[in-house]
């Protein structure tokens, strides 16, 4: 290969101290999180009442983020469209918003985003990856739920597609710092909602995943031996695509859905190991009944009988800072309200006494559900996660 241009190893470099710089401001700034809250255990006292028990119960379930596997340059061109700034360091906000997160006015015609990374940083820079895992770790995050689909086909490999790519690269940096004795894993969710898939094209990413990684020691198996596989959109499937999959890769794998509560049915049920709704644009201010909806949903899972192998159904609860898709064509908006939201939706998502929370998400920029330091937020939501995880 020819030698990089200067100016690519500029970008390089300041993206190799971007990652090392923001390391450590992760860990500096959890360090104080931990402090400030064992400080106030010991000055208090005090010890869990009865009533903090479901929530105490819900901060020891493991809390995985949905990490999406689609940032790669042309990917932010796309997203920012042509009338971004993009000579310009550090990248400056598309966008303004108002005070609660919500209403905002893009400052560039065909911008789709509100927030940036300071240097655009792609995913097919394996450093970026690995920097991710770093930080979702040091902020006290069990994994990632990695969203992945592969090309469908039996004969795919590593080069099939760009996911298929990254996935490898990230499977490799969650390895190595297990390697270091640092507890993160994986889940896979499965890529299967804005494109539908068919049953054969799911079992052939199934059986391609299986047989590179199965065998890794990445995958989180808490629940079951079996890969946790969330195939996110499964309530759009029909019940013979859900038993189709189910029958050829149930042994191998975990199946939990992606189903409301006017989804999940009995007869659904059969093909599933249990359910994690992905609703990422939940809004505790207009509809203050979304948590009683949950945990109407997670008893409905758990009535539904035992798995094939014995075990019981799990439920997975949501949990996002926000929602606002006004920039990408939407019409809705949750606002972050400097966090406020984020505990709100955990306290009361905790009632449905979840056995696993799924973050929507680390990296879903365009919806504005992320918790990934960028460049409008920084450190504020991996902070006010550990906070309310911890109970500090």
């Amino acid at each position: 290969m020819p030698p990089a241009p200067t100016s690519a190893i500029s970008d390089r470099a300041r993206n190799s101290a971007r990652r090392t710089f923001l390391a450590a401001a992760v860990v500096a700034s959890l360090a104080i999180v931990l402090l400030t809250a064992s400080r106030t255990a010991a000055a208090s006292g005090r010890s869990v009442s009865r009533a903090a028990a479901p929530a105490a119960a819900a901060a020891a379930a493991p809390m995985y983020a949905v990490y999406y596997l689609w940032w790669s340059t042309n990917h932010w061109h796309t997203k920012l469209g042509l009338n971004y700034p993009y000579a310009q360091r550090p990248a400056p906000l598309p966008a303004t918003l108002a005070a609660d997160g919500c209403h905002p006015v893009s400052s560039y015609k065909g911008n789709t985003l509100s927030d940036v990374s300071p240097t655009l940083v792609s995913q097919d820079d394996p450093g970026a990856i690995a920097a991710d895992v770093k930080t979702a770790a040091a902020a006290g995050l069990s994994g990632f739920a990695v969203n992945w689909a592969g090309s469908g086909t039996t004969t795919q490999g590593v080069t099939a597609n760009p996911y298929n790519a990254r996935l490898d690269v990230l499977v490799k940096a969650v390895a190595a710092i297990r390697a270091t004795g640092v507890k993160f894993s994986l889940w896979l969710s499965y890529m299967g909602s804005a494109s539908m898939k068919t049953p054969t094209a799911i079992v052939n990413d199934m059986n391609y995943l299986y047989r590179s990684y199965g065998t890794s020691p990445v995958w989180d198996r808490s629940k079951s031996p079996r890969l946790t596989f969330v195939w996110t959109g499964s309530r759009k499937y029909s019940l013979s695509a859900l038993a189709s999959v189910s029958t050829a890769e149930r042994s191998r794998y975990f199946i939990v859905g992606d189903e409301n509560w006017g989804t999940w049915t009995a007869s659904r049920a059969t093909y599933l190991d249990g359910d994690q709704y992905y609703w990422s644009s939940q809004n505790p201010y207009n509809n203050a009944n979304s948590f009683a909806q949950l945990a109407a949903l997670a008893s409905t899972v758990r009535a539904s009988g035992s798995n094939p192998d014995g075990s019981a159904k799990v439920w997975f609860a949501p949990l996002a800072p926000g929602f606002d898709t006004i920039l990408s064509g939407g019409s809705a908006c949750t606002p972050r309200n400097n966090g406020q939201t984020l505990r709100l939706l955990y306290t009361g998502n905790a009632r449905s006494n979840p056995d696993g929370w799924v973050v929507i998400s680390w990296n879903e920029i365009t919806e504005g559900t992320y918790v990934m330091p960028l460049a409008r937020y920084g450190m504020t939501y991996l902070n006010a996660l550990r906070a309310i995880a911890t109970g500090s």
